[in-house]
């Protein structure tokens, strides 16, 4: 099921279209059972992706615009399809350990949600190769770039990166890193299962509404037919709660 706002109100995401998406009466439907963030007990297996939907997510990129999203499924059932032309899509890694791989081995944008404490100056920080040992997949230091939104006054998705969103930008060599936010930010500040942003608040609202509405078309005509409206240099972020994942 999805739903499509073509002018968000949010405070983040405010001026950008975005989408929901959620399993037929289940919100969680969509999305990976053993994500680190859902403790909800519901969603799909790890390898069960909507081919139809993701191809058109990739699609789904406005002309002259920017198109994003996240995905807690492994790229490596996606990351051969990213293309500058396409939909960027940002893995979610369930550990900062697991970005620094994903971003040292260049596999795919990558992006962690880490604890308010894991900011030293407010804004960046850096992993070690000392850090992942005993991985020994990383030689190089990795940087984490703290979301502009959480530390900037008047700064959103819509005009981040000088109307080139951060989290749009597919080759890039550092890790987006996200504060544990959202009533279930305990969660995260005390390295427990859960903590999804989208589980409370009004994010939930939204997501719960997706998933009991009548819908005729599948999610991949929705979403072309959408994106269709859009006008030219338009933003657009994917699925802001939800996945890639097959009902």
């Amino acid at each position: 099921m999805l739903k499509t706002v073509k002018n968000s109100t949010a405070n983040k995401t405010g001026g950008l279209a975005v989408t929901y998406r959620a399993g037929d009466g289940d919100n969680f439907g969509t999305c990976p059972a053993d994500c680190r963030l859902n403790d909800s007990g519901r969603g799909c297996k790890s390898d069960q992706i909507d081919f139809v939907y993701l191809d058109a997510v990739l699609d789904a990129k406005p002309r002259h615009g920017e198109s994003f999203t996240y995905s807690h499924f492994h790229p490596l059932f996606w990351a051969h399809k990213l293309a500058p032309n396409k939909t960027t899509i940002n893995y979610s890694a369930d550990s900062l350990f697991e970005a620094a791989e994903i971003c040292a081995d260049k596999f795919a944008p990558v992006v962690a949600v880490v604890k308010k404490s894991f900011w030293k100056n407010g804004k960046n920080a850096t992993i070690k190769p000392a850090d992942v040992w005993p991985s020994g997949r990383i030689s190089e230091p990795v940087r984490v770039v703290r979301c502009p939104a959480e530390y900037l006054d008047n700064v959103g998705c819509i005009n981040c990166g000088n109307g080139k969103p951060l989290c749009a930008r597919l080759d890039r060599d550092y890790i987006i890193g996200f504060t544990g936010h959202g009533a279930s930010k305990k969660k995260i500040e005390n390295n427990d299962r859960g903590g999804c942003y989208a589980a409370g608040g009004n994010v939930a609202i939204h997501w719960r509404a997706t998933a009991g509405q009548e819908q005729k078309q599948t999610d991949g005509e929705r979403l072309r037919a959408f994106v269709r409206t859009l006008s030219p240099r338009a933003i657009i972020r994917h699925h802001v709660a939800g996945d890639i994942g097959a009902e």
